[in-house]
């Protein structure tokens, strides 16, 4: 899934080798892989299938994309109870989700102050904790909307 999520986010595609028996049947090991990758693309599919890459590396610590007005963060490394992305636009953050169950997460911005009073659409820090129940045991993709600009 790591390498999926990584791939996505450096806009490449994954080919997946498979190799069947001679009587053409997969192996049960790679059904089994297989079926866990159908999964969690089932729950997260938007994040990877028809995405582009969203943020530079500074501004997320992993992989990330985007489709619209949806940037996807890809949280790959455990533990962690929150995540922060830098250099958004804060005061545009329309939600933020777990992208698997649709759950809302809370969230929290900040921002130099001299940035926040001289600029209508300052660029900042947006902190989003992760509780237990959305963590996805696979990869964790979090969702977050921001206005467009204007």
């Amino acid at each position: 899934m790591h390498t999926l999520c990584e791939i996505a986010g450096k806009g490449g595609r994954l080919l997946l080798n498979l190799s069947p028996r001679g009587d053409g049947t997969l192996p049960p090991e790679q059904v089994e892989r297989l079926e866990t990758v159908g999964d969690w693309l089932g729950r997260n599919g938007d994040a990877v299938l028809g995405s582009e890459p969203a943020l530079e590396p500074w501004q997320f610590y992993g992989p990330t994309t985007r489709r619209g007005d949806i940037t996807y963060l890809h949280v790959l490394m455990r533990p962690y109870d929150s995540v922060t992305v830098r250099g958004v636009p804060i005061k545009r953050v329309k939600s933020v989700t777990a992208l698997a169950t649709g759950q809302p997460l809370s969230f929290t911005t900040r921002c130099a102050i001299l940035d926040q009073m001289l600029n209508a659409d300052p660029m900042g820090e947006l902190t989003i904790e992760v509780p237990e129940g959305a963590i996805d045991p696979m990869a964790t993709v979090i969702a977050v909307e921001i206005a467009p600009a204007g």
